[in-house]
């Protein structure tokens, strides 16, 4: 089980990474919506991303924000993190390989490099 747990980090680390850098953002979006537009993506990979959208813009929490403070506000960050990760990993290969053509060169290095991890 702790093992599992590294690997996801480890698999979920370039996220984080790419996050820090604000000028892939705007590609991480772009690349995300395409792939939520195209039919060839599966449907409970666009729900997972749906949910994790509704949760973070609704009132209820797994962790008030008034009772633990800091942890709270974290939590709406975290579940988004967790799904753009676990969309962009389960995401067929060819697909997002096929999107990634149309993205800025600097970007598809990047994110092929840390993808790896």
């Amino acid at each position: 089980m702790a093992r599992l747990g590294i690997s996801l980090f480890r698999r979920g680390a370039w996220l984080f990474s790419m996050l820090r850098r604000r000028r892939h953002f705007v590609n991480i979006l772009r690349l995300i919506w395409l792939l939520f537009r195209d039919p060839r993506v599966p449907l409970y990979l666009k729900g997972m991303l749906v949910l994790a959208v509704a949760y973070v813009l609704s009132p209820f929490d797994f962790i008030p924000a008034p009772l633990f403070l800091v942890f709270g506000m974290v939590d709406d960050f975290a579940i988004a993190l967790m799904a753009v990760n676990f969309f962009l990993q389960w995401a067929p290969q060819d697909v997002v390989n096929e999107h990634m053509e149309m993205m800025d060169p600097e970007f598809k290095e990047a994110f092929r490099q840390n993808k790896a991890l």
